[in-house]
């Protein structure tokens, strides 16, 4: 069976979604032997070559953002036709609103944030998703989402038979585990990016949907009261982000930090404190769960996923009792035993996410409809 992947996220900056795709990519050699992988890309990549073969199509010319929905309904069809494709699979949501005769189209949904609260997204992106997503929800033959709750928004916002859409958990990268950092590399660590002795990290994109003002305003109740912690901020700068930007310049006890890398990242989440995510939505949720499973105590707001990801692993608040949050993370600092407990709670959580699970749920789903196709 030939399987094509709509790779195009290969040729950009590595988001969340990218990471999730090249997660898969590095996993389905190890568990398809049988299926035949085709990436198709704008240009050329060098991904596994002994094991996709990529098919580069036609470069833009004009911005990304207007080819893209060309490229994906006239250009992709093309191809797929061309190469006999059995199956099209799309980690970023839209597929072709042209159907191709024996081709059959999987769609990753991670959330419906377009339906659920707009407000989250700019006005094009918004506009985009809530005309060609709208469409590619029933065009696709069979839907993966990353959630109960994200199936549940979909099923909410969506009138579709709820068989067509499979939850699939995803997994962290094993790169973040609980590690032994030592001293000389911690205080080397902490002295580069002007680090306290105590640390509450965020991990994600600085926009409105994020709620870093939450963050802010607990920083504001810790800066009197304790010169011994910094709050670090890791991430990009997303939607609404340059204002929170603005707010953030104004503190002393924050810091943002961009561009680090996957190593370091997984050395922040072993010299930090507590992990803060008083997120408003979320589809999954991947900062927390990398947090678990490094073994670091997690605070995360008690809404949407989160409440799924996180679970028992540990502490959920409401996202603006900045009181309540101030108390836990007091606590989690000062007394070792509830942090150990948090920490042991974490860990024991993150391995109910499984990569190998994961990858071959999706290889079954891609078998599944061969043989749907076949009967």
């Amino acid at each position: 069976m030939k399987i094509g992947i709509d790779a195009r996220l290969l040729e950009r900056k590595i988001t969340g979604i990218g990471r999730f795709l090249i997660i898969l990519l590095e996993n389905f050699p190890i568990y398809d032997k049988e299926n035949t992988y085709y990436l198709f890309t704008y240009d050329k990549v060098n991904f596994k070559p002994d094991f996709y073969k990529n098919i580069p199509t036609i470069r833009s010319i004009i911005p990304q953002k207007l080819f893209s929905p060309i490229w994906c309904n006239l250009i992709l069809p093309f191809f797929l036709k061309k190469h006999q494709i059995d199956i099209l699979f799309s980690v970023n949501q839209v597929v072709p609103l042209i159907k191709i005769k024996g081709c059959k189209y999987i769609s990753v949904v991670h959330d419906v944030i377009y339906k659920a609260d707009p407000s989250f997204l700019p006005f094009i992106y918004r506009k985009y998703l809530q005309l060609f997503a709208f469409f590619s929800v029933r065009v696709s033959d069979l839907i993966i989402t990353v959630s109960e709750y994200s199936k549940s928004d979909i099923l909410k916002h969506y009138k579709i038979d709820e068989s067509k859409v499979k939850v699939v958990l995803q997994s962290a990268n094993k790169i973040f585990r609980p590690r032994i950092i030592p001293e000389e590399e911690r205080k080397t660590l902490k002295e580069k990016y002007k680090l306290s002795e105590k640390i509450v990290l965020y991990v994600g994109m600085i926009e409105n949907r994020k709620n870093i003002q939450a963050i802010l305003n607990i920083a504001d109740l810790f800066a009197k009261k304790r010169k011994d912690l910094i709050f670090v901020l890791i991430g990009k700068i997303g939607y609404g982000g340059d204002k929170t930007k603005e707010e953030i310049n104004k503190r002393e006890n924050v810091i943002h930090l961009t561009n680090i890398d996957d190593e370091t990242l997984a050395k922040f989440y072993n010299i930090a404190d507590v992990f803060l995510f008083p997120s408003l939505y979320e589809g999954f949720g991947y900062p927390p769960l990398e947090a678990m499973q490094s073994g670091l105590p997690v605070i995360a707001s008690d809404n949407t996923s989160l409440k799924e990801i996180v679970a028992d692993g540990g502490i959920l608040c409401n996202p603006n009792d900045y009181s309540q949050i101030y108390n836990e993370i007091n606590k989690l600092l000062e007394d070792k035993h509830y942090r150990e407990e948090i920490k042991l709670s974490g860990v024991k959580r993150a391995e109910n996410f499984s990569l190998e699970k994961s990858v071959i749920q999706i290889v079954e789903i891609f078998n599944s409809l061969d043989n749907y196709k076949n009967n």
